[in-house]
């Protein structure tokens, strides 16, 4: 077997020890705490970097101050993901959606978790989104969705959502009349035609927890 940061990285995530690891890799343990400790050191120096382009983005918007704020911590498709996994290109991805609005409008945020073709979690996203209505905030997920999908070139896209609504405008079925949720709707519908097959079904709410909770926690930190 290949030994890769990556499916080292994999299958510690399924839970296998590092004997067994050694053992699939035909290496010994030794040779496996040394990726293990090559990957922390990637880690650490993305987070630097990381906390670097947060101070370049909060110098930028106390001079922009009159650049919305949703606009400012929305720009990133990154913004709050966290890869679980190896997320594979071009495949089958699921991922469960919500936004959550605490006072609607108000600060919001938006969850997402995201699975392979093979039903594993593979990454998460929760991230605080700006002052937004409930409804927004769910566009606003469905519209990060969509373009972390077209990132990683996915070929089919199942999302699921516990917004009837939302669902519902999509289909066709009800008509988008608010001014600001029908640019997040336009957004949606011009990205969703990039991807080969797309699919947008409704769940209910107890199928949707972990993206509810997600949502929630990202909302609850601006509060």
């Amino acid at each position: 077997m290949l030994l890769s940061i990556d499916r080292v990285l994999q299958l510690l995530a399924e839970g296998k020890s590092l004997e067994k690891i050694a053992e699939l890799s035909d290496v010994d343990v030794s040779e496996i705490q040394s990726v293990i400790e090559e990957a922390r050191k990637i880690i650490l120096e993305y987070d630097k970097q990381r906390a670097k382009s947060k101070i370049i983005v909060k110098k930028k918007s106390s001079i922009t101050q009159d650049k919305d704020e949703s606009e400012r911590v929305s720009e990133n498709i990154f913004d709050g993901l966290e890869v679980l996994s190896t997320i594979p290109t071009e495949s089958v991805l699921t991922m469960y959606i919500d936004g959550a609005s605490k006072g609607n409008p108000g600060h919001a945020g938006i969850g997402i978790v995201i699975y392979d073709g093979d039903d594993r979690l593979v990454g998460k996203v929760s991230a605080y989104i700006g002052k937004k209505t409930n409804n927004q905030a769910e566009y606003t997920a469905l519209l990060r969705a969509i373009q972390l999908a077209l990132y990683f070139k996915t070929k089919t896209l199942k999302i699921r959502s516990d917004s009837e609504l939302v669902v519902r405008q999509l289909s066709g079925e009800y008509q988008v009349s608010n001014a600001n949720i029908k640019k997040l709707y336009e957004k949606v519908m011009d990205l969703k035609k990039q991807i080969p097959n797309v699919k947008i079904e409704h769940v209910m709410r107890n199928f949707n927890e972990k993206a509810d909770f997600l949502a929630k926690k990202a909302a609850d930190k601006k509060r």
